[in-house]
């Protein structure tokens, strides 16, 4: 039996637009630090096996681990940061007005994967294309979800969906502002903070199929008759 879906906040839509929006500031300040260092041509480092930039130059950085990674197919600083900081910004416009339209999630992944091109970070790339994959089920009537788990369960996983939500932004904002400035709460010696650094990144990895499951639940509810399992 179908039901009709009953009206209520988008629990995926509003996850996939916050950290739309977060992932864009976050390029956009890469940008920013990118023009700074110049007109001049990027040193490689490799990491992992991967060609990365620094997008922190060693005259702009606040504390020795500062650099900040990022990959760029440009070889020049000063149109790496420009392009950078001018796609972030339009993932930024469109994680909060087009986003959960349809065909909303393609533009996303889009504009997200030449943000990572052009030295707009990498530590945001990976999450960001799971999000944006996300959004293709804005609106879906997420009927196997429906059909694997009973309403009881769903009922259950997605009553934290929005503080997971706030919870994953705060960490990413504050790993954020640990990475440029090196700065975290009662924390001073370097060696520490950069370890601190690369724990926040374990938690959002860990926050992250769990905001996801929550978010898809809630949305799972709305497609279910307002009686069914209350008798």
């Amino acid at each position: 039996m179908s039901h009709q879906k009953r009206s209520g906040l988008s629990a995926i839509g509003l996850m996939v637009s916050t950290l739309g929006v977060i992932f864009g500031l976050a390029g956009f300040e890469h940008g920013f630090f990118e023009t700074l260092q110049g007109n001049v041509t990027p040193e490689i480092h490799w990491i992992n096996g991967n060609p990365m930039i620094y997008a922190i130059g060693e005259a702009q950085r606040f504390w020795p681990y500062g650099f900040e990674y990022a990959y760029t197919l440009i070889p020049n600083f000063l149109v790496t940061g420009i392009l950078a900081m001018f796609v972030s910004l339009l993932v930024i416009f469109w994680s909060v007005i087009f986003v959960q339209k349809k065909h909303g999630w393609l533009i996303f992944l889009l504009l997200s994967t030449v943000q990572y091109l052009v030295g707009g970070g990498s530590a945001q790339y990976g999450p960001a294309i799971i999000i944006g994959l996300c959004a293709f089920w804005v609106n879906s009537p997420l009927q196997l979800w429906r059909a694997i788990l009973p309403i009881q369960v769903r009922r259950a996983i997605a009553k934290p969906w929005p503080w997971l939500i706030i919870a994953f932004a705060l960490v990413f904002c504050q790993s954020s502002v640990t990475a440029v400035f090196g700065f975290f709460y009662g924390v001073h010696a370097p060696e520490y903070v950069n370890q601190i650094t690369w724990g926040m990144l374990y938690v959002m990895i860990a926050l992250l199929p769990v905001m996801i499951i929550s978010a898809f639940a809630h949305d799972s509810l709305k497609y279910d008759a307002p009686d069914f399992g209350m008798k």
